[in-house]
């Protein structure tokens, strides 16, 4: 790793060594970022699945895996295990650092459309974490909820000098310890095995979602869609002592459709067209059908023999599609 990294996130740290009326700002929009965390259930699994899917690649097979282990390497106290989070995407840039340290910053952009959108974004991990270490494209540094030298917390970066051991610094590498009282290794395990094959089927980057955890699971999610409009996803693994092997086949559709004069949102200023896809299952004792998509699960319930997917606007949740005209008019 180069000393600009390190001479970054140094001055970033400066930077937050600012005056204490500034510091009062920056602490009610930080308190009512943690009050928002705090208040719903962020799907941060969701989160970094996004996050991985509005990423860069030079790889041809993107991949993301999570691996979750019950000794901590970076030895947090009160720690309960950790989530070991790995990608294989170009690395963090200089703007995406500052963009990380930040209260709703982002460098998405909205036009081609992107998954993670919401202020709370990257920051949902402290729902599980008070300190998120992130390895990266020379980087190497944590976000601790607390920050002894600003008095701020979740946006100030502090150096690691110590990489914890089996870390591969190829990929863009991401440790959660375990060490929120409602999020320890049991219930992480339980939300990795909740994670469903179709979660892939509407990203576009995305082909390999892995899991592996200390009991022994491990499960494997592959996308194959250069047949297309034919898209096969592929599930194999070991998942609480037996093993599993399946291929789920469907029929991929998509179509672009053009925004009416008086549909608008303040979320899609500018956007003018939208793609809305539908995947039918082939196989005959498939019962996943009546699912829709924001890019990922929202919902299963709407009584369609077929999987929709859209550039819907949702609540913080995810948990439900907004009654709107941007969402009507996708439906």
């Amino acid at each position: 790793m180069s000393d600009n990294h390190r001479e970054h996130i140094r001055k970033i740290r400066d930077d937050f060594q600012a005056s204490q009326r500034v510091k009062d700002s920056l602490n009610n929009s930080i308190q009512a970022l943690a009050k928002d965390l705090y208040s719903k259930d962020t799907h941060f699994i969701f989160e970094l699945i996004q996050n991985a899917e509005d990423n860069t690649y030079h790889v041809v097979e993107p991949s993301l895996s999570f691996r979750l282990l019950a000794t901590d390497p970076t030895g947090t106290k009160d720690s309960g295990g950790v989530l070991i989070v790995q990608n294989n995407e170009i690395g963090f840039s200089p703007d995406n650092v500052d963009a990380i340290c930040a209260v709703g910053k982002t460098t998405k952009s909205k036009i081609q459309g992107y998954i993670g959108e919401k202020g709370i974004g990257f920051k949902s991990v402290f729902r599980i974490t008070s300190s998120p270490h992130i390895f990266s494209n020379g980087y190497s540094f944590c976000l601790p909820e607390d920050d002894e030298g600003t008095g701020l917390g979740y946006i100030v970066p502090k150096w690691i000098d110590r990489i914890p051991e089996g870390i591969d610094l190829s990929k863009t590498t991401i440790i959660l310890p375990l060490d929120k009282a409602d999020f320890r290794y049991e219930k992480i395990e339980r939300m990795l095995r909740e994670i469903e094959p179709e979660t892939i089927i509407f990203l576009s980057k995305l082909k390999e979602i892995k899991v592996e955890t200390d009991a022994g699971d491990a499960l494997t999610i592959l996308k194959d869609d250069h047949n297309m409009p034919q898209v096969q996803i592929m599930v194999e693994g070991t998942m609480q002592g037996e093993s599993f092997s399946k291929v789920d086949e469907f029929l991929l559709y998509r179509k672009a459709f053009d925004k009416p004069s008086d549909v608008s949102h303040e979320k899609r200023n500018g956007i003018n067209m939208r793609d809305v896809s539908i995947a039918f299952p082939l196989n005959a004792d498939q019962k996943r059908t009546g699912k829709i998509f924001a890019y990922l699960p929202v919902r299963s319930d709407t009584g369609l023999p077929f999987l929709i997917n859209a550039d819907f606007i949702l609540p913080s949740s995810r948990e439900a599609i907004l009654d709107i005209s941007w969402n009507r008019w996708l439906m």
